[in-house]
């Protein structure tokens, strides 16, 4: 199998957001260099604009790349158009390690991550109060392990058919936006928890239910409502249920984009080998999605910083 390297990445990128007029001047993804216990690590970084500026972390999912989930994800252009700086770092073996979810003698992802993020900070790249994850599949899973173990790090997270490993805890997250994205029908990462994947050996994760009760109760959440998305496309026998957690604490909230009949497929992109991951679905873009709650977020904790005088 052939690999996208950071350099085509970053050319397609920039001429992606030129084509599409995302942004009035495309700016050229480059490569972080970020040393650690595990050697020379790397992350694509596709600039908001100049200054600190409100960042998003995507993490891919297993056998992918940085620069694979930069150029294929459509979190790159949708950040762009918000404003976001993108950053796309690289798992170590095309995977990530959650902590105690990690085999022995694995990479400490956890410790990279913290390493990313302060180099972010330290160079201006990002601002320190406006950094956010999202993650697909494995990479998903990795995003709810960080909300565990480095909750002070991160304003919200976004993840796409990943659930909460199973043997995280303690889990002590913070209050913050989360949106979840899953598939009733997912034979990898069930919906319903349990054992990942078709074989046994690589872990289990809670359940759907349990993964969004958790930060709903969190960001003390009294209630919920449902409303069908309009169905846009009759290609796949799909449809989607949008849920929203209401009357939660100031400045969080919880959404789950329920995929019914969905399979393990990130929804608004070509679904690959539906034959064996289960089907897509085109009634919504889920980088989109997450971008606007990121985005919604970051106008909020803008406003209140000028407000309080801390900007």
């Amino acid at each position: 199998m052939r690999f996208m390297s950071a350099a085509t990445a970053a050319a397609l990128i920039t001429a992606s957001l030129i084509v599409t007029g995302s942004i009035a001047q495309a700016q050229k993804a480059s490569d972080l260099v970020i040393e650690t216990g595990n050697g020379v690590r790397h992350a694509l970084m596709v600039p908001g604009g100049k200054g600190p500026r409100p960042t998003v972390i995507v993490l891919h999912g297993t056998f992918g790349s940085g620069a694979g989930a930069a150029a294929a994800t459509g979190f790159a252009e949708a950040a762009t158009r918000h404003g976001f700086t993108a950053v796309f770092p690289d798992g170590l073996a095309r995977q990530w390690h959650a902590g105690k979810t990690a085999e022995p003698n694995s990479p400490d992802d956890i410790a990279f991550m913290h390493a990313l993020v302060a180099l972010l900070i330290a160079d201006r790249a990002a601002d320190p109060h406006r950094i956010y994850l999202a993650g697909i599949s494995n990479g998903g899973m990795m995003s709810f392990a960080l909300a565990c173990k480095e909750a002070d790090l991160y304003a919200g997270i976004g993840t796409i058919i990943a659930n909460m490993p199973a043997d995280i805890e303690p889990c002590r997250p913070k209050p913050i936006p989360v949106v979840m994205v899953n598939g009733t029908a997912d034979p990898v990462i069930p919906f319903a928890g349990g054992e990942i994947g078709r074989t046994s050996g690589r872990g289990k994760v809670w359940s759907v239910d349990q993964t969004v009760a958790l930060f709903a109760r969190v960001d003390g959440c009294r209630s919920s409502k449902s409303a069908a998305l309009p169905h846009r496309s009759g290609a796949e026998d799909t449809h989607v249920t949008r849920i929203d957690w209401s009357n939660c604490q100031a400045g969080t909230s919880v959404t789950l984009f329920r995929v019914e009949g969905g399979g393990h497929a990130q929804p608004g992109r070509h679904a690959r080998a539906a034959h064996a991951l289960g089907p897509g679905n085109q009634d919504f873009i889920a980088a989109d999605a997450i971008m606007d709650v990121f985005a919604n977020d970051a106008r909020q904790q803008h406003v209140m910083d000028v407000r309080s005088g801390t900007r």
